[in-house]
Parts: structure tokens; C-alpha cells; sequence
């Protein structure tokens, strides 16, 4: 059994294609039989993954009905090609908001013939009430542990991180709401603000551990993982959460304040007092006041600070590259999770068998053409989309 990770035509690096390269590794640190497959080699970071030992199959290659073909939720011409390739096809789902545009429309992703794993928590929660679509799993990134370290942090002012590249815009109004607020206290605290943009990661590492807060402007988001990052160097992030942040954020729980609560039901320790301040995605106004706050609370009383900096750690901690291995192994590697888990998963028609849902698929002749079978069938509702693709890229 083999499995094969579609790589999309991309041009630029992403968190997202970081995280299929990362989930191939590991898949083969485990003992697993790895390969990469996609449309174009000059995609950044795949010739350097290959040069790692990680065999290319080029477009059109023939797999087994045992393989497994892993193709993200936001490149429908990956998941054509492995429906093509005659493998299984498992959708790894790491932005929910794709899940609204990847195919046209009146075609539901619950009749599809796939399998689905979410980069979070939200996310499958998001797949399950708004296209009734049952995840069998959840693969989160990890953490690296370049960003575990003691903080640096230079006392008499309050350093505050961000990144330009999370909705810019927003981001400086945030800062510019705080800027005001604080300058009106008495005394005004000394504040810094920092730009992450452009640095290795390890460089990253460095400035987040001489940051005592992380300003949060990302949304939407399927995980989130900066501001995790953040967290395992002490940082305590304040602002949005992208919905795919509720992985892991909790809102802070002050005596009269009122937090700001997850659209989820998350298990949730009645005496944990949280680990950032977060706020509705695209509240600046909410946002910077928090923020403010945020840095008052810091430069007024360090004792709790540097409790609420520990608990940030220890949730960083949930999400090592050792806790993502425990995924990785059970989705891809055990038996139970490749014959029982990657089946057709929808909540509508849960029938692990192709024939099951071809018949779904023409009893519902309103919305899908009556295909013979899926096989003929997800080819042409691929080539429908090809005209989308090219305006994408």
C-alpha cells in the first residue's frame, strides 16, 4: 500500500503545502511507502522534498485500488487526478473556506466518493454542519521545536509581534486603536511593535521569544499555526482566530470581564483562565481595545502575565511533532484507519461501497448529471471546473 500526496500548481509557498511536504516525511519516518505526484515539478520546496528520498510520480501514473491518493480540498484537477490513477482519494481538508468555492455550484461535496480528514477540530466541525460531511480524523501541523525556548524578553518595554501578510490592513488599525488608548494612560507604557515578514524560521523563533505579546490578525483560517508558534515561545496572543483557531485558543477569563466564547462546544477546564484574548474575526475595534488591555495587563502585573505566558506554553505543548506522529500513524498507516476510516464518509451516505454512492449520485438528477458510475462521472464534473482553474493560478 502506498500513499501518493497531490502537490498543487502553486507559485508561492504556503502553510498548507508546507504541511502536505511535512505529512509525506513523516508518513515515511514511520516506516510508510511515500510518493509525490502533481502537474508541475517547479512547484517551490518539491524538488528539495524529492531530493530527500521521496520518489515523483508524473500526471497520468496507474495505482492500485489499495493506494491511497491525498489531494487538498482547494484543487479539484488533484482530486480528478486521483480518481483517474483508479486509488483511493482522501480529502485533507485544511481551509474551510475553500470548501465554499472548489466545485461548482449544486454540486455537493457529501455525494462525492471520497474520504476526509480535517486540519482541525472547527474544520470538521465546519464540514459536518454545513455540508454533512463526517471527517473521520483530524491531522493538525505541529509545532517545531526551534520555537520552544526561554524567553529573551528586555524588561521596561512591551514588545508586540506581528505579521504584515495576515490582513495588513486590519492589523494596523489594531495597532493604531491600541496606540491611542495607551497613550492616554498614566503612566504610558513603552511599546514596540515588531514585523515578522520574510525570516527563516529559526529567525522567527528569535523575535517571538523576545515578544511578550503576538497580535492575531489571521482570518479565515483551518489551524492557525502562527500564533501556536507564538505560544510555544511564551508569547500570549491577542485578536481573531480565523474559526480554525478554536483548535487551541481560549479566551481569557478575568474577574469582571465576560469572554469571548467559542462557536463550538469544546471540553473546556472550568478553571483554566485561558491563554490569549480573542475577539470576532474583523473586530479592530474589539481588537485594539483588547490589545491595549493586553499590554496594561502585562507592564501592571507580571506575576499573572507570566502565568497566562505558561499556560500558552503548555498549550503548544498539545502539538509537538512527537503528538502529530500519533495522527499521522493512525490515519495512514493502521490498518483500521486505511480500511475501515477511508471510506465514503458522507453523513448523508455513508456507504463505504463506489456503487452506493454512483447511486446516490443518479437518484439526485437536479443537482448531478445522471452518471453510469462515479468513475465517468467525477472526470466530468472535473472537467467542468478546469475553466475555474486557469483564473486561480
Amino acid at each position: 500500500m502506498r500513499t501518493v500526496f497531490y502537490i498543487p500548481p502553486l507559485r508561492k509557498t504556503s502553510g498548507g503545502l508546507a504541511n502536505i511536504y511535512e505529512t509525506a516525511r513523516d508518513v515515511r519516518a514511520l516506516g510508510g511507502e511515500v510518493a509525490l505526484s502533481g502537474p508541475d515539478r517547479s512547484v517551490p520546496g518539491l524538488e528539495d522534498t524529492c531530493g530527500e528520498g521521496l520518489p515523483f510520480l508524473p500526471p497520468g501514473s496507474r495505482l492500485s485500488s489499495e493506494d491511497l491518493w491525498c489531494a487538498p480540498e482547494s484543487w479539484p484537477s488533484g482530486l480528478h487526478a486521483g480518481t483517474a490513477s483508479g486509488a483511493r482519494v482522501l480529502v485533507y481538508v485544511q481551509s474551510w473556506i475553500f470548501t465554499l468555492k472548489s466545485l461548482p455550484g449544486g454540486v455537493p461535496w457529501s455525494r462525492l466518493p471520497f474520504s476526509f480528514i480535517a486540519v482541525s477540530r472547527p474544520v470538521a466541525e465546519f464540514l459536518q454542519r454545513v455540508h454533512g460531511i463526517a471527517c473521520r480524523d483530524m491531522l493538525p501541523p505541529a509545532v517545531d521545536d526551534v520555537f520552544f525556548r526561554e524567553p529573551e524578553r528586555p524588561g521596561g518595554r512591551v514588545r508586540i509581534a506581528w505579521m504584515p501578510r495576515k490582513n495588513k490592513a486590519m492589523g494596523e488599525s489594531i495597532l493604531h486603536i491600541a496606540g491611542h488608548i495607551l497613550a492616554r494612560a498614566a503612566p504610558a507604557p513603552r511599546v514596540e511593535q515588531v514585523e515578522v515578514h520574510g525570516l527563516r524560521r529559526e529567525a522567527v523563533a528569535e523575535v517571538l521569544s523576545t515578544c511578550r505579546i503576538f497580535l492575531s490578525s489571521g482570518f479565515p483560517e483551518g489551524f492557525g499555526l502562527p500564533p501556536l508558534e507564538a505560544m510555544a515561545s511564551g508569547c500570549v496572543p491577542v485578536g481573531f482566530t480565523g474559526l480554525g483557531g478554536w483548535e487551541y485558543m481560549r479566551p481569557m477569563r478575568l474577574p469582571g470581564e465576560r469572554a469571548f466564547e467559542a462557536p463550538f462546544a469544546f471540553a473546556r477546564d472550568e478553571e483554566d483562565i485561558g491563554n490569549g484574548f480573542f475577539f470576532s474575526d474583523g473586530d479592530i475595534y474589539a481588537a485594539g481595545q483588547g490589545l491595549a488591555k493586553a499590554v496594561m495587563l502585562s507592564a501592571e502585573q507580571p506575576e499573572l502575565w507570566a502565568t497566562i505566558s505558561a499556560r500558552c506554553r503548555e498549550t503548544a505543548l498539545e502539538y509537538t511533532r512527537a503528538a502529530r506522529l500519533k495522527h499521522v500513524e493512525r490515519i495512514f498507516l493502521s490498518g483500521q484507519g486505511r480500511q475501515e476510516g477511508l471510506a465514503c464518509t458522507s453523513a448523508e451516505n455513508k456507504s463505504p461501497s463506489r456503487g452506493g454512492t454512483a447511486q446516490a449520485i443518479r437518484s439526485n438528477k437536479e443537482i448531478i448529471m445522471p452518471w453510469e458510475t462515479v468513475e465517468e462521472g467525477i472526470p466530468r464534473l472535473v472537467d467542468s471546473i478546469n475553466p475555474l482553474l486557469s483564473q486561480k493560478n
